[in-house]
Order: structure tokens, then sequence, then C-alpha cells
């Protein structure tokens, strides 16, 4: 009897160990590009397609100003 519960106690050690744990709900990638004066259709088409391999859409987050460029920033999502 004591053996048999020693079995049974290794057997769920070993499957609670065997058990991998998984993302449900991964963040959306982003990404965000470089842009001159008021030439952010580049940046539009570049996120879109950036997105897509996700299966996701490009949404424009913020556009950031460095110096005389700007920095779009998308989330796909």
């Amino acid at each position: 009897m004591g053996r048999m519960l020693l079995v049974l106690a290794a057997v769920g050690a070993l499957a609670a160990c065997a058990q991998e744990r998984t993302t449900v709900s991964a963040p959306p990638p982003g990404i965000s590009y470089r842009f001159e004066g008021d030439n952010i259709a580049s940046a539009n088409q570049r996120a879109y397609e950036y997105c897509q391999q996700y299966g996701k859409r490009a949404r424009l987050q913020t556009v950031n100003q460095s110096g005389s460029d700007h920095i779009a920033i998308y989330a796909c999502s």
C-alpha cells in the first residue's frame, strides 16, 4: 500500500512537470518608421505590409518629431 502511494505521488509530480505553460494572449506586434515632411503615406504602406504578416491591421498610434524627420508609431491589431 505504501509503495502504491509512492508510485502515485511520483506519477503526479511528473505529470505536473510535463505541463507546458502557454501564452493565452500575446501582445500584438508594433513597428515604427521614420519619414520626412508630410510623406506619411510610405510609412503607412510599410506598416500595413508588416502587420499583414501577423494577420493584423496597422493602426497609427502617434507621430513624434525628431529634428526635421517624423517617426510614425504603429500597433498591429
